[in-house]
């Protein structure tokens, strides 16, 4: 298609791409199915560099507002929501009670402490070493973190810190692409958008189904180059990987040379027990370990962190440096100064305490009509079972959207397996003064659905 797209200059050009697509997209100029110009002609258009348009369509893509289609281009997702051309703007106002899942919650990010250790570091930020795998600090700090909170094996030199989980993988596919690998298999149902990098950088993805022991890794077969996980909690369905599973995918890594991608988006958070120790310390030259603050701090910082296996930390040292150079320099310093003086760990334990308090009176509440929520005990969110409510999951969504209060369906994290009926509730995002409302608010949607 031939459009003009219109750049914020108020804002750096990855995010000034990312807001121009957005915005013809919500304008209604580019509809659900559109093709977009090819990165090579929008970068030529835009006279800006190929790499910074390759880096916007990726996050684009792994948030599920384009798709990849191999040998095809890059489409306009066709789950995104058409909006009519009505020559004004459209504007979806907030919802009153934000239960989605994903959020850590509003009011809980360490902002003074932040400020004071941003402030030393930039400091120092003038003399600290960095590189394509990040400022050297960090990685030694999230070494030793990980190391002593999640069982993770690594060093400071095999950590690369990025900018979170979609452009880890996005480095990750890149890497491993251009070493010949072409097969990927990805847990279904998982999170939106996760198959993106993964598309853009020639792979075929193949669905993993997941039952209540975690993904089904018999499956995997010996043509698979890498398999991509949440054991420790799955996303969405809320189970973790059972010890037999574990130990399988770690001999099937061994034994056929592939690599385990393990996503643990939100490890910290377990309330019945010691979080259970990373999937990566079984086989850590099978397993990259991918973390991130957008759980335990604000996905704002975009700051993330691949620990790998030796002979891929070249390869995706390389592709940050020719993709993406890396994340901000301050804010990997600031990070580094909160895990040193124990600011961090401090902070995780706190909203762990909190976190676990919502989760028992979500229980609770829904317990007393009826309802039971699914998964263990852990993380930002919950299932919710709707399957005997006259109500479908859909329209029960958009019963509650009426309402204020917005939750996302089951099906919107499926791909091609059957799942029961359900809600996926955030109970992180909310402050602390509106999470009572917020839980009124949908509990009184849902008794009103099931009379």
């Amino acid at each position: 298609m031939d459009v003009v797209f219109r750049l914020d200059p108020a804002l750096p050009r990855r995010r000034a791409i990312e807001s121009a697509i957005r915005t013809a997209i919500t304008g209604g100029v580019l509809a659900p199915g559109a093709r977009l110009p090819s990165s090579r002609e929008l970068a030529a258009e835009l006279g800006i560099a190929r790499n910074t348009v390759i880096a916007a369509l990726d996050d684009l893509i792994a948030e599920g507002v384009l798709e990849a289609r191999p040998r095809s281009g890059v489409f306009v997702s066709r789950g995104v929501d058409p909006v009519p051309r009505t020559g004004a703007a459209v504007v979806e106002p907030p919802p009153a009670f934000d239960l989605r899942p994903g959020q850590p919650e509003h009011g809980s990010f360490p902002a003074s402490r932040w400020v004071a250790a941003t402030r030393r570091a930039a400091a120092r930020a003038g003399h600290a070493p960095t590189s394509g795998a990040g400022c050297r600090e960090l990685r030694a700090q999230l070494a030793a973190y990980l190391s002593r909170a999640r069982g993770v094996t690594a060093t400071a030199e095999s950590i690369v810190i990025c900018a979170g989980f979609r452009t880890a993988s996005t480095l990750l596919a890149t890497a491993l692409a251009r070493h010949g690998a072409r097969s990927v298999a990805i847990e279904d149902p998982s999170l939106f958008g996760i198959c993106g990098p993964w598309w853009t950088a020639g792979f075929t993805v193949t669905d993993l189904p997941v039952d209540d022991a975690g993904a089904e890794v018999h499956r995997l077969t010996s043509g698979t180059d890498a398999v991509v996980l949440t054991p420790s909690h799955q996303f969405p369905l809320g189970g973790a990987l059972s010890p037999r599973r574990r130990r399988l995918v770690s001999d099937w890594a061994r034994a056929t040379g592939a690599y385990i991608v393990e996503d643990d988006y939100d490890g910290e958070f377990r309330f019945d027990r010691r979080p259970v120790p990373a999937l990566q310390r079984s086989a850590p030259e099978h397993v990259v370990y991918a973390g991130s603050t957008s759980k335990t701090l604000d996905p704002a910082l975009r700051l993330g962190w691949l620990a790998l296996p030796h002979e891929l930390i070249g390869p995706v040292v390389e592709s940050s440096e020719t993709l993406c150079g890396g994340a901000p320099l301050l804010n990997q310093l600031a990070l580094a100064d909160l895990i040193a003086s124990g600011e961090y760990e401090r902070h995780i334990r706190r909203q762990r305490r909190e976190y676990a308090r919502r989760r028992t009176l979500l229980q609770h509440t829904l317990g007393a009509l009826g309802l039971r929520t699914c998964g263990i005990p852990a993380g930002l969110h919950t299932l919710i079972a709707v399957d005997g409510l006259d109500t479908g999951a859909g329209a029960l969504r958009d019963r509650l959207a009426e309402r204020g209060v917005a939750v996302h369906e089951l099906a919107r994290y499926t791909r091609s397996h059957q799942h029961r009926a359900a809600i996926v509730a955030g109970f992180a995002t909310p402050s602390r003064a509106q999470f009572r409302p917020a839980l009124d608010a949908l509990a009184g949607t849902l008794r009103t659905s099931g009379d």
